[in-house]
């Protein structure tokens, strides 16, 4: 069954109306949409030298692995590439994929919280405290304005928080949040993630739209003065927001549209350090790249072509219309060549 423009639906309504953006539910199994979130991922400078600041700030763990499936060229568009990794393992079974892509040459990126495209990964703690106190000792940047937590609202009441980078400049937000019963006993008890959008109307469109998703959120914009100072953005700048759960290991996510600010849309190859990436695993993926390429959505991997990834797996990356690099895949048997940990 083709999705067509009558199967979806996009409503505005005054201040305080929701933007929703969806399509009718079909129980064919080859529909195109979304069928579970993987992992969340980001290309780095030095593997070591990232795991070591997740490791000593947050007590993270993640090994690192050569990856040495033939196919990483032609899925990345980057001949003669060769990739070192380490899947890490998150609370809730989300996982963090860190990626060194090594064999040529690499252009390194670091976007304002505000530019579309920027990610950040978000760590709710036991101890906010500590957290920051080996950030300062890893000397990390620290975001927010005035480099001291700020509190905000979140959908469990009041929370203070802070934004700092880590070594290859990906937002890290931190927040503090009393952990529900039988929530790991580390500091890090829970995770989800966040991304800045250059528009809401676009962003639904691509992932409600195109990928089956059910992101909604005002469509007025905000003037919140503490999210503002959270994320480093000047006095008057506005933001609106659209939030939803990816299939999976459930993970929220929330994209963010900033205006009032200058914004530069923050796109970088998918081997350049501080690049984010969503690995998304779908149905019928020949068409939802069919459609995809019809709309004009940029297909990164060689020739815009789908990969085979070997072990029933196939796997293409593309470019939301935020900037970031999004790895569609479709799994028809158990991965080959993929790694252990990936």
């Amino acid at each position: 069954m083709k999705i067509t423009p009558a199967s979806r639906l996009l409503a505005f309504a005054a201040a305080g109306a929701f933007i929703v953006w969806g399509q009718t539910e079909s129980a064919e199994q080859t529909t195109p949409r979304i069928r579970s979130l993987s992992h969340a991922i980001h290309a780095v400078e030095d593997l070591d030298t990232t795991l070591t600041f997740y490791r000593e700030v947050f007590g993270l763990n993640g090994k690192p692995n050569d990856f040495p499936n033939p196919a990483v060229p032609q899925l990345t568009n980057a001949p003669g590439v060769t990739l070192r990794l380490s899947m890490m393992p998150l609370p809730g079974a989300m996982r963090f994929e860190l990626t060194h892509f090594k064999g040529l040459e690499r252009k390194p990126g670091r976007a304002a919280y505000t530019d579309p495209g920027a990610a950040s990964i978000v760590l709710y703690v036991r101890d906010l405290d500590r957290a920051l106190a080996n950030a300062k000792k890893a000397n990390a940047p620290i975001v927010t304005r005035g480099g001291m937590p700020v509190e905000i609202t979140t959908a469990n009441g009041k929370a203070r928080s802070i934004i700092v980078r880590d070594p290859d400049g990906f937002f890290v937000q931190v927040i503090q949040e009393a952990p529900p019963a039988g929530a790991p006993e580390d500091n890090v008890h829970r995770v989800s993630l966040a991304y800045t959008m250059e528009s809401a109307e676009a962003t639904a469109h691509f992932y409600n739209g195109m990928m089956g998703l059910e992101l909604s959120g005002p469509s007025a914009f905000s003037k919140d003065p503490a999210v503002l100072k959270l994320v480093g953005a000047p006095e008057g700048t506005e933001f609106r927001k659209l939030t939803g759960t990816l299939p999976g290991p459930p993970a929220y996510v929330e994209f963010t549209e900033f205006r009032g600010v200058p914004r530069t849309k923050f796109h970088l190859r998918v081997r350049d350090p501080g690049a984010p990436a969503m690995a998304i695993q779908v149905t019928n993926l020949n068409g939802m790249v069919d459609q995809m390429r019809a709309a004009g959505v940029p297909l990164i991997s060689a020739n815009g072509q789908i990969v085979d990834f070997g072990g029933g797996t196939h796997n293409i990356f593309v470019e939301d219309p935020n900037g970031m690099n999004i790895e569609l895949f479709e799994r028809s048997g158990p991965p080959a060549g993929r790694g252990q940990n990936r």
